[in-house]
């Protein structure tokens, strides 16, 4: 589970998700990929 730490990881899930995102745009995953990205800068290394 110390994957779930690393900033890497979310910033991933974060990439994926805007990739996703810009062939189905929708409000919802905009919400959605706004949660990676929030772990991603309060993860500590």
């Amino acid at each position: 589970m110390k994957f779930l730490y690393k900033n890497e990881f979310w910033m991933l899930v974060f990439s994926l998700g805007v990739l996703y995102w810009l062939f189905n745009p929708s409000v919802l995953t905009t919400l959605i990929m706004i949660v990676p990205l929030l772990l991603a800068v309060s993860s500590r290394k």
